[in-house]
């Protein structure tokens, strides 16, 4: 029975990698016909506009165009047709294939269930793999909490570093013009920006800080250099302190845009190793349940 049940799991297996192609087929399909109906739509607006016109249509038909020109727009709306009916065959062929699979699909899902109670109560050793996958789904679960609070904290500095860098680079702006004027109002507008970011900057990071720890909670060591973030954190805070003791200085506030970035795109991708993970134990879950 044992070997009746894993083999309907690899029967299973195939069937969702199947699935899977004909999801994507199906998609490209839909994509095709939409195109096909939209070319068709256009040729037969054409044709009907055409064929509606007046005073500009009689003058065409006294110098013998009109004829032509009907003739041809009819001609293209003809063969927009046909690659109209194409494209709905073959989309609706896609759809007939894909809702197969899914019958086989849920058919063999069935018949795991029925076998799979059936040996709950016969194989004590299936019954141990049960609960080892049981225990599994436990954590995987627990670990998928982790990640989604890991995300929230990188959005929330994601979030405050487009703040910042947003009121730096006005900042800039007035530096720049600080240059070639002596405003006291221009001045007075480039130390605002600059207090409003140092007031952003102390938010920021805190936030980096939770988010440090969060990255810390996930099970992801081997993938996201933590000591890099705080390197960086480092770095960003020797910056800041210089530019606050010497902010007319347009350079400083362009080395501290640059490091923001720089920080910006390091957590642009622990935020992408984060979600593909995520997809992963879902992935896991969705397999474990299926089976046992």
């Amino acid at each position: 029975m044992i070997y009746t049940y894993e083999r309907l799991m690899i029967k299973l297996n195939r069937l969702k990698e199947k699935e899977k192609s004909a999801v994507e087929h199906f998609i490209q399909k839909e994509k095709d016909y939409k195109q096909a109906e939209h070319v068709f739509e256009k040729e037969s607006d054409d044709v009907e506009r055409i064929q509606s016109e007046s005073l500009s249509t009689f003058m065409r038909n006294l110098i013998g165009t009109q004829e032509k020109r009907v003739e041809n727009e009819l001609r293209e709306q003809v063969q927009a047709k046909l690659a109209l009916d194409t494209a709905t065959a073959l989309f609706l062929k896609a759809r007939e294939d894909l809702l197969d699979i899914r019958d086989d699909i849920d058919l063999l899902q069935n018949e795991l269930v029925d076998l799979r109670d059936e040996l709950t109560i016969q194989d004590p050793q299936f019954r141990q793999k049960i609960a080892e996958e049981e225990r599994k789904r436990l954590e995987w679960n627990q670990e998928i909490e982790e990640v989604d609070e890991a995300l929230a904290a990188g959005q929330s500095v994601l979030n405050a570093l487009d703040h910042v860098l947003e009121t730096l680079d006005s900042a800039d702006s007035m530096a720049t013009w600080d240059l070639f004027s002596d405003s006291f109002l221009i001045d007075m507008m480039k130390y605002n920006k600059i207090d409003k970011a140092e007031q952003d900057i102390a938010y920021l990071e805190g936030l980096i800080e939770r988010y440090s720890k969060e990255l810390k909670d996930v099970n992801l060591t081997a993938s996201i250099q933590y000591e890099d973030l705080g390197q960086m954190h480092r770095v960003f805070d020797l910056f800041f302190d210089n530019i606050f003791s010497d902010y007319r200085t347009k350079d400083t506030i362009q080395r501290n845009i640059s490091n923001l970035e720089q920080m910006e795109s390091e957590v642009y991708s622990i935020q992408q190793i984060l979600s593909k993970r995520k997809t992963e134990l879902i992935e896991y879950i969705q397999a474990s349940e299926t089976f046992f």
